[in-house]
This record gives C-alpha cells, sequence and structure tokens, in this order.
C-alpha cells in the first residue's frame, strides 16, 4: 500500500499510527495524479462511487470499488463501459464470492454432483447500522445477490419484493425478495435488521439432496450436503410389508478450503491488473447486482404505495 486519502483527519492518524510508511492525504486527486500508483481502492459512501472511481479510472488507474459499485444501475453500466473503453481492470467488492463456503458450494454444482438446481434460499439477519443512509436491502443483499448471480450464472427474469419499515424511521428494516431464473430456479432472500441474532443462512435445493451453508458456524461445519430420503413405501404391494422403510438419507460435512476470503480477494485484483485474468467480482457483476437492487426497490415502492 502506498498512499490513503480521506477526508477525516482524525482516520489520516490513526493509519500513520499503525502504518508510518504509508503515505496520508487529505486530497484524493493527489493519488490520482501520482504515476507511481497503477490501482486504488475505494471504500467511501456508496452516492460518491460513481465520480469518484470515473476520476480514477480517467486518470489511468485500475479500481476496485466497495460493494455496492453504485447507488444508481446507469451510473453502474456507465463505469463497465468506461474501464472497457480505457482496458483497465474495474472489480467490486464482493468479498464473499472469496469465502471457503461460497466456493465449495459453486464447485459442487459445476461437478455435477448435486444435479440440477430448483431453489435457492438465503436468510440474512442481523441487527441495523447505526446512522445508515441505505435500507435493509442495499446494506444486505448486495452480499445475497452476488452469491446467487455467481452460483446460477443468469439473471432473473421476474423480481418481486415486499418491505416494511418497523424500526429505523422510514427505512426499510425488512424485506423478502422472490426471484425466478430463464432455466427455471427460483430463489428467495429475506433480510433484515430486526433481530439481535445474527443469521447467514444459505440452502440450496437440488435433485440429488440439499446443500446448506451456514457462515455462523466453525468452518468445519459450515456447509453440509443432505442427500435425498429413501422411501419406498408408496406403492409397495402387501407381500413387501417386511422390507417397508423410511430414511431420511445421509448429512456430508463438506471439506473447506482454509484462506482469509478477504486475502484471496486482493490477490485476485492483483493478478487481474497484472495477467488479465478473469474476476468472478469483475464491474459486470457489480453493476448487475445494481441493476436488481434497484428492481427489488422500486417493487418494494409499488408495494408500499399501494398499502397507504
Amino acid at each position: 500500500m502506498h498512499s490513503v486519502s480521506d477526508t477525516r483527519q482524525g482516520r489520516l492518524d490513526f493509519i500513520r499510527q499503525q502504518f508510518p510508511d504509508v503515505h496520508t492525504t487529505l486530497e484524493f486527486q493527489e493519488i490520482l495524479d501520482n504515476p507511481t500508483i497503477d490501482a486504488v481502492a475505494i471504500a467511501t459512501p456508496v452516492a460518491t462511487h460513481a465520480e469518484l472511481a470515473t476520476l480514477a479510472l480517467k486518470a489511468g488507474k485500475h479500481v476496485f470499488v466497495e460493494k455496492p459499485l453504485t447507488s444508481i444501475a446507469a451510473d453502474a453500466w456507465n463505469l463497465v463501459e468506461l474501464a472497457r473503453s480505457l482496458n483497465k481492470t474495474l472489480a467490486v467488492g464482493h468479498v464473499f464470492q472469496f469465502a471457503p463456503g461460497v466456493r465449495k458450494l459453486h464447485q459442487e454444482i459445476n461437478s455435477g454432483k448435486v444435479g440440477k438446481v430448483f431453489h435457492i434460499s438465503s436468510t440474512r439477519i442481523n441487527p441495523g447500522p447505526p446512522g445508515t443512509t441505505v435500507d435493509v436491502v442495499w446494506d444486505l443483499c448486495p452480499h445475497d445477490l452476488s452469491i446467487i448471480l455467481h452460483l446460477v450464472n443468469e439473471m432473473p427474469t421476474e423480481i418481486t419484493a415486499i418491505g416494511h419499515s418497523y424500526q429505523w424511521d422510514g427505512l426499510v428494516d425488512n424485506a423478502h425478495i422472490n426471484m425466478v431464473f430463464p432455466s427455471g430456479i427460483t430463489a428467495h432472500i429475506h433480510v433484515s435488521w430486526l433481530s439481535a441474532n445474527k443469521s447467514r443462512l444459505f440452502q440450496l435445493f437440488a435433485q440429488h439432496g440439499t446443500l446448506v451453508y451456514d457462515e455462523m458456524l466453525a468452518l468445519d461445519g459450515k456447509v453440509k450436503f443432505f442427500s435425498n430420503p429413501i422411501d419406498n413405501r408408496v406403492g409397495a404391494k402387501d407381500s413387501d410389508a417386511q422390507k417397508l422403510f423410511y430414511s431420511t438419507g445421509e448429512i456430508h460435512v463438506l471439506p473447506l478450503e482454509q484462506h482469509e476470503p478477504l486475502r484471496m480477494e486482493c490477490d485476485r485484483f492483483i493478478q487481474a491488473v497484472l495477467h488479465k485474468s478473469p474476476l468472478p467480482n469483475d464491474g459486470m457483476m457489480g453493476a448487475n447486482v445494481v441493476e436488481l437492487l434497484s428492481r427489488i426497490s422500486s417493487s418494494i415502492s409499488c408495494q408500499l404505495s399501494a398499502t397507504r
């Protein structure tokens, strides 16, 4: 890391204390003007992402932007096109694509072990962040959307959503999202700030069984595969009476890689800058997520307007 810029002097003082060799500045433009800096990471309020990323790309920098990519879908697609036209890498901080659990789900699906995927259910619940300027959809859903898009590799054709504001003074703090994909896969996402009990539960229902990914568990138990039950009772003849049985199927704990997702994400970004290697969290993925967030927000707005 060469330089850090922040508009808050206190944060820069903290950086200097922790990393005395890192240059700090209040002026973002100073970093853009430095020809020895090839890439920048932008971790600022989402409303500033489009402007700062545009300036960085035009200054000849490769750009890593914290999720979500932008607050407006058109701005996200503009960044994708700008990066393409300038031959620069644009990446978005969808870190769960590098999480051992999600990587295992991706491997199991691609290997064909689970068979055809039918339905995905994702629950992401925790207390809301203080002083937030975005609702629960824009706060939590980017994770679920990026994971689902990464696994199914297609955009939904239908989205419906309902949301409510119970405690957050006009901001939606509880939402349910339903999606239908061209392949016939369906998905449901529940995001909420209403519970003090943090939950990160992802379930994938498929032809040969169910994959369950619980991010709150220890690494050696996060992902399990539940094979289909065995039931020979239906259609059995009287002569088979002694052979009738029902089994719930086997439960397999799947081994996971042991690595830090954020470190892998940063390493993959560097490799993409140096070697143009593909990224699962590239600008296209980031723009698709913003597109879906916008559609979800529109669906909730329509629902709320109809109930007033």
